[in-house]
C-alpha cells in the first residue's frame, strides 16, 4: 500500500468537507451557472485536495459548448494547422512553447455535474503538464484517480 502524507490526507477531508457543505447549500439548484471567479476558486480547492498542488495555474474560460461539458486543451505552435501536419492525437512535449488551458461549459444541470467536470478535466491537466502523457485521454493514468475522487465525494468518469 502506498504511504501517504497526513497533508495530503487533511487536505483531502477539508476538500471532501468543503464539497459536501456546498453541496447541501446548493441542492435544490436546477440550471446552474458557474462565474469565473468560482471556477478559479475551486480549482485551487482541488488542486490542493486532490492533486498535491501539483498543477500548475492555466487559464480557465468558461464557453458555450454543444457537445462537451469541458475540454482540457494543449496549444503548440502551427497547432490549428492543416490536417496531416501535426499528429494531432500525441502532444508534443518537446515543443517548449506548449501552454495548456481549461474551457468549461457555461452552465451544468447541478452544481454537482460542475464541480465534478471541472475535477474530470483537471485529470487530464495532470496527464499532460505531470505525467507528460502523450495521449492524455481515458487511459489507465486517468482512471488512476478514481479512488482519490471517491473518497472526496466527486465521481470521476468519462462523462464528466
Amino acid at each position: 500500500m502506498k504511504k501517504t502524507s497526513k497533508k495530503t490526507v487533511t487536505a483531502r477531508k477539508q476538500l471532501k468537507i468543503r464539497l459536501e457543505n456546498t453541496l447541501t447549500k446548493r441542492k435544490n439548484v436546477r440550471g446552474f451557472r458557474p462565474s469565473q471567479s468560482l471556477m478559479a476558486s475551486w480549482f485551487k480547492h482541488l488542486n490542493k485536495g486532490l492533486f498535491e498542488d501539483k498543477l500548475p495555474t492555466v487559464p480557465l474560460h468558461l464557453v458555450r459548448m454543444t457537445d462537451d461539458w469541458g475540454r482540457c486543451w494543449a496549444h503548440w505552435d502551427n497547432r490549428k494547422c492543416r490536417k496531416g501536419t501535426y499528429d494531432q492525437s500525441i502532444i508534443p512535449y518537446d515543443k517548449t512553447d506548449v501552454t495548456f488551458a481549461i474551457e468549461l461549459h457555461t452552465r451544468y444541470p447541478t452544481f454537482k455535474d460542475f464541480i465534478d467536470t471541472l475535477a474530470h478535466e483537471m485529470v487530464h491537466l495532470y496527464q499532460m503538464t505531470v505525467l507528460k502523457d502523450p495521449y492524455s485521454n481515458h487511459n489507465a493514468n486517468f482512471y488512476a484517480f478514481k479512488d482519490k475522487f471517491k473518497s472526496a465525494g466527486l465521481d470521476l468518469s468519462r462523462t464528466g
